[in-house]
């Protein structure tokens, strides 16, 4: 070794053995508690302007500040901004997310200007409300300057909205589920939110009682009575909510308060910090009655059920028990299975002659009848009030429902998926939505729109669609595994790897488990966990810890109810 290394090496390990002399090695060891906080998110150092900063260290710092502003409500964020700027700029009319992997890139303009931009992985809304922006999208805006009366450069023109990263989107923002009534009232159904942190409560109470997203309006409704409005904010104290609401709660019945209560109590419940919740009008107690307990996720316990040798069967303990005998049904060619959730009705539906026939089962009595020809049906669809749902692949703008055992059928209009070509129809657990794979255009879009019903549970009308799920480029299947998720069988960009993602009804999506090789459908139950998946092999596998684990093989369809 060169001499002058070995004096470096020699140096450097004084200089180690020179820290090390403060550290403690005898005595008593002492616990310390970590520093709490109110609400578990991590803070954001920031600073005011710095003097004579040029224009573009003066929007790289306000973009700093306002990542911070929920926590000073935008105080130093603001101290950039100048005139009218600074009193009319909306921090929170939109929050633009992109990814952690990037940072925001700021150039000057021709013009002096100062533009910001960077890879978008979605927006927020004023209201709450989640969109994914495709994996292309990128995010712009400029920023004008002009000097105070102090000579320093600050911001006189911008748009409303912020800057969050990922992570600090998930810090700063609680995911929000607004619970209203299915049609029947047996049932919550969610509407996904997204509020700030440290006003999430009193922000979710205004978002409920404000009804839900336009889309869905169609297919819930609501205990709130009309005009009904908060009268101050929510406290939560110990774990408990108090929610004092205007007096005209008053005139709803004991039930449709037992129901609001419940609304109010799952919605608030999204935070860990709210156990239970009071409720109040005018600051008095409301008398509520009987507590109303609802399913936000109506799924029981049910066997995955498959075609095998060319016949309805469940699987259970790698066992195949058969549902139907043959009584002509192999002769039909029978695909696509569906079960209905009534168990103990034996309801079934398939696909049969290559899909051109819908063919309902009752595998207590074992008759069967064929419910629709067609020239090229989608895989069927169970809803939890008996009715069947197809459509063919080449839309022409209808969707078909059934209800086997009452001949009972509708076709209902649907704008909005003429011309289309479907790949995959799936209703919620709940009955109030459906999520809809399809092409429209040459572009492979998830879409999801409201079911509305008369009071018999007869579906009248599908609604208008919003799509979600925009990062991925080619899906082929969608199976329900929330209140507001499904699971996705697609890839992120044509020509990419097949994989499982979970895509939330407004909000973001996620990569799930690799799915197991030559999957080319898939079934669900409760959750990404129940997952089923079917290789081109006719074999089902189902997740078992963190590996894929065959549970019977020799099998053309796979199927939880639903």
């Amino acid at each position: 070794m060169k001499p002058n290394r070995l004096w470096a090496v020699c140096l450097a390990a004084l200089v180690v053995l020179a820290g090390c002399v403060g550290l403690p090695r005898s005595g008593r060891v002492n616990s310390v508690s970590p520093s709490k906080t109110s609400s578990g998110a991590i803070g954001f150092a920031v600073q005011p302007p710095a003097r004579n900063a040029t224009p573009q260290q003066i929007v790289e710092g306000f973009l700093l500040a306002s990542r911070a502003g929920l926590d000073d409500d935008f105080a130093v964020a603001r101290q950039y901004l100048y005139g009218d700027a600074a009193a009319n700029w909306k921090p929170l009319a939109r929050v633009r997310v992109y990814p952690d992997s990037q940072d925001v890139s700021t150039t000057v303009t021709e013009s002096g200007a100062v533009r910001a931009s960077v890879a978008s992985r979605g927006t927020l809304s004023s209201h709450g409300t989640y969109t994914e922006t495709a994996n292309s999208a990128v995010l712009t805006t400029e920023f004008s300057l002009a000097k105070n009366a102090d000579g320093q450069w600050r911001i006189v023109s911008l748009d409303d909205g912020v800057f969050l990263s990922e992570n600090a989107f998930s810090q700063q923002f609680i995911e929000t589920p607004l619970y209203f009534l299915a049609p029947d009232s047996n049932a919550l159904v969610a509407d996904l939110r997204y509020y700030p942190r440290r006003t999430f409560a009193t922000s979710a109470m205004n978002g409920l009682l404000a009804g839900p997203s336009e889309w869905l309006a169609s297919g819930v409704h609501t205990a709130v009575p009309t005009g009904t409005k908060l009268l101050k904010s929510v406290d939560v104290v110990d774990g408990e909510a108090t929610v004092d609401l205007s007096s005209v709660v008053l005139a709803a019945s004991a039930k449709e308060r037992a129901a609001l209560l419940e609304q109010i109590t799952r919605t608030l419940k999204a935070s860990s910090s709210v156990r239970s919740v009071v409720l109040k009008v005018e600051g008095a107690d409301l008398n509520v009655g009987s507590i109303q307990s609802l399913p936000t996720y109506p799924y029981g316990s049910y066997p995955v059920s498959v075609i095998s040798g060319g016949l309805p069967a469940n699987v259970s303990d790698n066992r195949i028990t058969p549902l139907m005998g043959d009584a002509g049904l192999k002769a039909h060619g029978l695909s696509n299975l569906a079960i209905s959730y009534q168990a103990s009705r034996g309801r079934l539906a398939a696909l049969g002659r290559g899909g051109t026939e819908l063919i309902g089962m009752d595998s207590g009595s074992g008759s069967w009848q064929v419910l629709h020809s067609g020239k090229s049906l989608v895989q069927p669809s169970y809803d939890r009030y008996g009715w069947v749902w197809s459509a063919e692949r080449d839309n022409a703008g209808k969707i078909l429902v059934f209800k086997p055992g009452e001949n009972a059928s509708a076709h209902l209009d649907v704008s909005w998926l003429n011309g289309a070509k479907i790949r995959d129809v799936s209703v919620s657990r709940d009955g109030s939505r459906m999520v809809v794979v399809c092409e429209i255009g040459g572009e492979v879009t998830i879409r999801v729109a409201a079911i509305a019903r008369d009071g018999a549970g007869r579906p009248t009308q599908i609604g208008d669609s919003i799509i979600i799920g925009q990062h991925l480029s080619d899906v082929t299947a969608a199976e329900w595994i929330g209140p507001s998720t499904v699971a996705v069988l697609g890839k992120t960009a044509l020509g990419g790897e097949r994989a499982m993602f979970s895509v939330k009804i407004s909000g973001p999506t996620e990569r799930l488990a690799a799915p197991y090789e030559g999957t080319v459908s898939i079934t669900a139950g409760h959750d990404e966990d129940s997952i089923v998946a079917l290789t081109d092999k006719k074999t089902a596998y189902a997740r078992d810890g963190g590996a894929w684990r065959a549970i019977v093989s020799d099998v053309t369809s796979v199927a939880y109810p639903g």
